[in-house]
């Protein structure tokens, strides 16, 4: 779950395919006179909205944090979910590997990179290397070694391709960061952003230039991004999410019965150059 709290004690809940739904309106939006437009356009969008699918299952009942009124939130540790998450995880890239084996690459690719500090490709936002366990390691190998393989038959058909693998995959990166920033980490208030950066974020398939992807502040529910990355300014996105307000009985079921009552509402943002 992807949660923002707020000071009166609710949160917005958003899942993980309300996460990446939001991602994914990036991606399609991403490219003008100085971002390259992404290529394969459809693939890239496709890998983008089920990039952290899997979930369906678990997010339908989740296990709730009693004391916050609410379910766990995604860097929180959830009981007994490793488990869950290295199931969700080969089941969709099983899938995607089924309907578009570029997609399935990149999603792969994604997951054993955040186990990686997403390969170590940013200085910024700061990331963190931490042991992981056992079966992670051991999914880890199993996954890349899935992605070699994966690797030699594209690349047997695209003489560029791994030029364009590396810059998808960074902006599959992109596109996740951006979505939780605008989800729960880029308050600075209630409705006000904080100041955010990513780097180095290469503008083109067909250069090694990098810059250096500023948010700033606007006006409510509003941000400045520069260099301005997407096709129109300003544009406008949107993710939906639950508003939950904690119950008064401090209990599992009580927590689960407000989870599933909770209003939904759609969160929009304003992004101009």
């Amino acid at each position: 779950m992807v949660i923002r709290e707020l000071k009166d004690g609710r949160c917005y809940v958003a899942l993980q395919e309300d996460h990446a739904e939001l991602s994914a309106q990036f991606a399609a939006h991403w490219g003008n006179a100085r971002f390259s437009k992404l290529r394969p356009y459809e693939t890239m969008v496709f890998a983008t909205t089920y990039h952290d699918s899997g979930y369906r299952e678990w997010e339908g009942s989740p296990p709730m944090n009693v004391e916050k009124g609410r379910p766990y939130a995604h860097r929180e540790d959830v009981p007994n979910f490793e488990t869950v998450e290295l199931k969700a995880y080969a089941k969709n890239v099983d899938w995607l590997s089924s309907q578009n084996p570029y997609a399935g690459l990149l999603v792969s690719m994604h997951r054993t990179g955040l186990w990686h500090n997403r390969y170590n490709i940013f200085t910024e936002p700061a990331g963190r290397l931490r042991e992981r366990s056992l079966p992670v390691q051991n999914a880890k190998k199993d996954l890349e070694a899935k992605q070699a393989e994966m690797k030699k038959v594209l690349a047997a058909k695209n003489p560029n391709f791994e030029n364009e693998l590396a810059y998808n995959y960074m902006a599959l990166q992109i596109f996740d960061l951006l979505s939780l920033y605008f989800c729960c980490d880029g308050y600075a208030s209630e409705n006000q952003f904080k100041e955010y950066a990513i780097a180095p974020v290469r503008v083109s398939y067909d250069s090694n230039e990098t810059v250096r992807l500023s948010i700033k502040p606007n006006d409510v529910g509003s941000v400045i991004m520069d260099p301005f990355p997407f096709d129109v300014s300003p544009v406008r996105f949107s993710a939906r999410a639950r508003i939950i307000a904690p119950p008064q009985e401090k209990s599992e079921a009580a927590c689960v019965d407000a989870y599933h009552k909770a209003a939904r509402q759609q969160l929009t943002f304003e992004v101009s150059a």
